[in-house]
Order: C-alpha cells, then sequence, then structure tokens
C-alpha cells in the first residue's frame, strides 16, 4: 500500500513540477526584463550626474557649445541653461519644470513626456548654493525603444533554451512514466502471484529507492507465497491422510475442501477439482440439519457433536463435529464452518458384540447350571433313593458341569486371544501336530466310527509359527469335524506348503452349512439351526476362537458348504520368518 502511495505521489509531482517549471519560467523572463530595465535607469542616471559634474566643470569655465554640440550628437543630451531662456519646446520644458518645483536640488531628476517619448530632466545645481545651473535633457534608455534587437536575440536564445529544457523535461517525464507503468505492472503482477520483471536503475535515479522496494517486495512475497503453497501442500496432505473424514464449507455452503476419508465414511465419489456443496456429499438429514444451524449465525461461534447413523445399505455410525469458524481479521467477518468425522462403525460393532456375547454367554451358562440345579434338586426331594434314577441324574450332572467347565475354558481361552499375546516363533513338524491332535480325539472319532485320513505329501517341514496357536487352532477345526459329522463319515485333512504359505484344510461328510450360516459360522456362540439337533455338547466358540488365532498369525480362514453334504474349513497361514533354514 506504502509503495502505491508512493507512485500517486510521484505522479501527482510531475504535474506540479512541469506546471510549475513553465510559470517559474515565465517569471523569471520578467524579472530578468524589469531587472534590465532598471539597471538600464540606474546606469542613465548615473551618466546623466556624470554629464552635469562635466558640465560644472567644464562648461561653465569656457565656450561650451561644441561640447553641447558633440552630447546632442553623440548622446541625444540636450543641456538648458537657467535661468531658461528662448521660447524653444525644450527650453519650456525645462523652464516649467523648474519653475513648478518638478526638480530641485534634492529630487533632481524626473520624468516628463517629449516628442512622444519618456524622457529625463536633471537639475544641476551649484554645490555651495544649491541654485539650478542647468537642466539637461536626454530620452530614457529602455530595451524596448534602444536594445529591442539585443532583446529579442536574448528571449529568442532563452526560448531555445527553455525549449531545450522543456524538451529534456518531457523526456525525462517520458522516461519516468515508462518507469512508473513498469513498476505499476509489477507491483499489479506481484498481486496476481506472477514474477515481475526486473527494471534496472542507477542509484542516483530517483526511482531507484522505490524499484528496490518493489523487487524486495516482489522478492518477499513470491517467497511467503512458496512457503504458504508449501504449508498449504503439507496441511492437505495432512488432512488427506487422516483417518477422519474432514470437510471445509464457506459460508454459502460451498466445499473448499474434503479429504478422501471423508468420501470412504459418507461412500461417495471426492471431486477436488470440480465445485460442488455439501449437499452433493451429505445425504443424511441428521448431519445436513448440523451444517444448517452453523450456516444460520456467520458471527457466532459454535461446536455441536453428536452421533449419527448415516443413511445407506452399511447403516454407518459416526461421531460428527461441525464447528464454525470466524474469522475477523478483515473488513467483512467470513465464515468456514469446519465438519469432522469419525466412524464409530467398528467401535458400535465391538459395542453390540460385546453385548451379544454377554448375552449368550449368560444364556450359555445359565442352561447347563439351571440343568445342575434342577437334578441336584431332584435327587434332594428323593430321587436318590431309586438307584437307577440316581445314577442316571448324576450323570446327566457330570455331562452338564463338563459343558459347563468346556464352555468355560473355551470363554477363558477366547478372552486370552482377545488379548492378542505376543507370537512365539519355533519350528514344528504340523503334520506330526495333527496326527497328535487326532490321537487325543480318537475316543469321539471311535465313538462314531469316523474314518479320518490325512494327506501331507505336499508339505515340506519343518515350519516355523506359534505352535500354542497352531495346536488350538487344529484341535478345534478337528473337533467341529467329529461333532456335525455323520456317524460313519469321513474326514478328510490336506496339509500342503508353497513358496509362503501353509494350507491347512479340513473336509467333513457332516450336515453342512447353508449360505447365511456360511456368513455367521465364526460368530461367537452362533450355531447353525440344524447343529442343535446333535446332542455334542459344543460350546459356540470354537470356530470364534480359530478366527481370532488365524487372524493372530496374520492368515485367513474359510468355509465352502453344501447342505447335506458337508463342509470345507481351509486356513491359510504365511510361513515364519526362519521357514526355509
Amino acid at each position: 500500500m506504502d509503495t502505491v502511495w508512493r507512485l500517486v505521489t510521484l505522479k501527482n509531482k510531475s504535474w506540479v513540477r512541469r506546471y510549475g517549471l513553465g510559470l517559474l519560467a515565465v517569471v523569471f523572463y520578467v524579472l530578468i526584463l524589469i531587472f534590465v530595465n532598471r539597471f538600464l535607469v540606474t546606469n542613465q542616471k548615473q551618466e546623466i550626474k556624470n554629464f552635469g559634474a562635466e558640465y560644472q566643470a567644464e562648461v561653465l569655465t569656457k565656450d561650451h557649445e561644441q561640447t553641447l554640440a558633440r552630447w546632442r550628437k553623440n548622446f541625444k543630451l540636450s543641456a538648458i541653461d537657467l535661468p531658461a531662456e528662448g521660447n524653444s519646446e525644450l527650453a519650456r520644458v525645462a523652464k516649467n519644470a523648474v519653475d513648478h518645483n518638478i526638480v530641485n536640488s534634492t529630487k533632481p531628476f524626473t520624468k516628463v513626456q517629449y516628442n512622444g517619448q519618456t524622457t529625463w530632466l536633471y537639475l544641476v545645481s551649484d554645490p555651495k548654493t544649491n541654485k539650478g545651473q542647468a537642466v539637461l535633457i536626454q530620452p530614457a534608455t529602455t530595451v524596448r525603444t534602444h536594445y529591442l534587437k539585443t532583446w529579442i536575440g536574448f528571449t529568442v536564445i532563452y526560448l531555445l533554451i527553455l525549449a531545450a529544457l522543456g524538451w529534456f523535461i518531457v523526456r525525462r517525464r517520458q522516461q519516468l512514466t515508462q518507469k512508473l507503468a513498469q513498476l505499476t505492472e509489477n507491483i499489479k503482477a506481484v498481486e496476481n502471484h506472477q514474477e515481475p520483471e526486473s527494471v534496472i536503475l542507477t542509484p542516483d535515479d530517483p526511482l531507484f529507492d522505490l524499484s528496490v522496494q518493489v523487487n524486495e517486495l516482489g522478492t518477499t512475497l513470491n517467497s511467503q507465497l512458496r512457503d504458504a503453497k508449501l504449508q498449504e501442500q503439507s496441511l492437505r496432505s495432512l488432512i488427506e491422510n487422516l483417518p477422519l473424514g474432514v470437510m471445509l464449507i464457506d459460508e454459502s455452503g460451498q466445499v473448499d475442501m474434503a479429504n478422501h476419508a471423508l468420501g470412504e465414511i459418507l461412500n461417495t465419489p471426492i471431486w477436488p477439482d470440480q465445485l460442488a456443496t455439501y449437499v452433493d456429499y451429505v445425504k443424511t438429514y441428521a448431519l445436513s440439519r448440523m451444517i444448517e444451524h452453523a450456516l444460520r449465525d456467520p458471527l457466532k461461534h459454535t461446536h455441536r457433536r453428536h452421533d449419527i447413523q448415516l443413511v445407506g445399505d452399511d447403516g454407518r455410525f459416526v461421531e460428527a463435529d461441525v464447528i464454525s469458524l470466524v474469522n475477523q481479521d478483515g473488513d467483512t467477518p467470513k465464515q468456514k464452518v469446519l465438519v469432522m468425522l469419525y466412524d464409530l462403525t467398528e467401535i458400535k460393532q465391538n459395542e453390540r458384540m460385546q453385548l451379544d456375547f454377554v448375552s449368550n454367554a449368560s444364556h450359555e451358562l445359565r442352561t447347563p447350571v439351571t440343568s445342575i440345579a434342577g437334578f441336584a434338586e431332584t435327587l434332594l426331594a428323593g430321587a436318590k433313593d431309586d438307584p437307577q434314577k440316581s445314577t442316571e441324574f448324576i450323570q446327566i450332572i457330570r455331562d452338564q458341569a463338563q459343558h459347563l467347565e468346556a464352555l468355560i475354558a473355551d470363554i477363558l481361552l477366547l478372552s486370552k486371544a482377545d488379548q492378542a499375546q505376543p507370537l512365539s516363533w519355533e519350528a514344528v513338524d504340523v503334520d506330526e501336530l495333527i496326527l497328535d491332535e487326532e490321537k487325543s480325539l480318537q475316543q469321539q472319532i471311535a465313538a462314531k466310527a469316523l474314518e479320518v485320513t490325512l494327506d501331507h505329501q505336499h508339505y515340506q517341514a519343518p515350519t516355523f509359527t506359534d505352535v500354542t496357536k497352531l495346536r488350538q487352532i487344529v484341535r478345534n477345526l478337528l473337533t467341529n469335524a467329529i461333532m456335525y459329522n455323520h456317524p460313519q463319515g469321513k474326514i478328510q485333512i490336506t496339509l500342503q506348503t508353497t513358496a509362503d504359505t501353509l494350507k491347512l484344510s479340513f473336509k467333513d461328510t457332516g450336515d453342512g452349512l447353508t449360505t447365511e450360516d456360511q456368513s455367521r459360522i465364526f460368530e461367537r456362540f452362533y450355531r447353525a439351526d440344524h447343529s442343535h439337533q446333535h446332542d455334542n455338547g459344543g460350546t459356540g466358540l470354537g470356530l470364534a476362537i480359530v478366527a481370532n488365532l488365524v487372524e493372530q498369525l496374520g492368515g485367513q480362514v474359510q468355509v465352502k458348504s453344501q447342505l447335506g453334504v458337508g463342509s470345507l474349513f481351509t486356513v491359510e497361514l504365511p510361513l515364519g520368518q526362519d521357514n526355509d533354514q
């Protein structure tokens, strides 16, 4: 702003200087004319005084007719002896001036008009008596009458000098105007964030300091602009990589910025290079209403926070923060609305799973406890006296207690699995591990007369993994295949390794699963509807434990099943770090 003001001041000064110099030239010309005329008057008076002294010294002492004639011829000076006599015009003029005291010893000079021109009259007085001795008459010397040609020549030269000076000033003014125009363009370029054109001036140039300031201004602003762009890019990069959704809205509802996470949360594409309003992104009424409330009062800083379920098939839950930001720096306050969305879907799902887990666990624990308590009360009521019933009821109480113990053990195991214990890597022969687990379950296998086979011809031992977790996975999958298989059914176990993967599959000939069952079979306490037909004492946590342990080992578990035919559970685990050694 200061630089622009200096440019305007320089332009105004150029106009004042232009007309001021012209007026000064005219005043100087008039002053010279006045000074020359005054000089001529003073010089002529002195010459006339000198003639008066010569008149007193010489003319009065001898015949002075020749001297007077010389004066008239050479100097156009006439002398009238006093007292004036004769009828000539000069004599009458001199006599009239003396008689009327127009000239005297105190005021010896006066001007009169004679023969149409201004004429000087000088009274020569006796220095002792102050009586007039003669009147000297000479036409007044002026520039116009005696030095007109000289003055015209001087005037021509003066005008030529003024013309040259004017040309020089105009030329300098044109150069100054060009420089000012370039500086002005440079300032506009700086304002438009463009590179200004360099203006090279000498230190004695009047615009040198201004040019230096403009160049420094351009350099400073460009540096600040680059820094601001870097900061903006860093900020946008930071916001773009934030895990929460961020959207910045101006006072008209136009979206200034929106990050990728916002698009994922709202399930809508983000158009960073296209004009869009928040309505293009937000489809949930509750969130739109929060934004509208913030935009309704642009001069008030507000902050609203609510948990909202978004409209859509996935039904996401978000914590929405809508903050009204008011900038008071300028003359007119400007509003920005910051919207931040934190995805609570997983948290809500975990909360629901925890509630479901507590509910299901309570139900599963209550069933055997109720059964134990019921049969114990029956025994106490007198059934213990009947040996047959007593034995039957005690066996039921034992079975329910074992089921309760297994249920508690699985809950504790699942709790430990949820805590994500650190992995303990060691070498293990997985085929031998499977055979060990098969032996430990041989009683259940024999009870159903199941045929269990292990295909491990494509397996390369040993495998580096967490033995405890892998053993639990094998035990649960094998137990599941036994529980839900048909009598005299088959269980086919396949074990193989690739360059970086251990693949383990359990195929049974049981009841199989529906499509809905397959999507939920790894949920805690979930059982297929037909699985309740089997009195196998399952806890409903075995496959959930498998899924949790497989995830901790960095692998994945899948199920393929056909209702009435059987199921195939496949586990793929990445090989441990030292498997190739």
